[in-house]
């Protein structure tokens, strides 16, 4: 019985450290995230792209393209395509323990692509990570809805 009042209690010290952690983790900073993500792609703001999404990421967009940060920055920052309008909406939020989330979302965009207006809506799945602190995009997947 010596032994196992020691282990006992600490398994029921890291269950409460673990909920600890899961209860410090707000679903809604994710979303304003995400919701900081989609303003800065329509203001082409490169700093803020820089600031959510990790040096690491790697994302597939709609068209089925894998790419890097330094590539995605660019071609929202200064590609072809230019938003006009991207507005977030049926984001979820699922945390993997203390330190990994998902968002699963959906977004209406706006814009001028080969100078014809356009106007779509894309399912998204974004995986973040929590590192020194802050949240980080580390993975990225996107579907256009049709």
């Amino acid at each position: 019985m010596k032994t196992a009042l020691p282990v006992m209690l600490a398994l029921v010290l890291a269950s409460g450290a673990s909920a600890q952690a899961k209860a410090a983790n707000n679903p809604q900073e994710l979303v304003n995230i995400e919701n900081d993500w989609a303003k800065a792609a329509v203001a082409r703001d490169s700093a803020t792209l820089n600031r959510i999404v990790a040096a690491d990421w790697h994302g597939q967009n709609h068209l089925g393209k894998y790419t890097d940060r330094a590539t995605m920055i660019h071609m929202t920052v200064a590609g072809k395509e230019r938003m006009t309008s991207e507005v977030n909406h049926d984001l979820h939020v699922r945390f993997l323990g203390s330190d990994y989330a998902v968002v699963h979302g959906m977004d209406n965009e706006s814009g001028v692509t080969a100078g014809k207006k356009v106007n779509q809506v894309y399912s998204w799945l974004d995986v973040f990570e929590k590192r020194g602190g802050h949240w980080v995009a580390i993975a990225s997947q996107s579907t256009e809805v049709k």
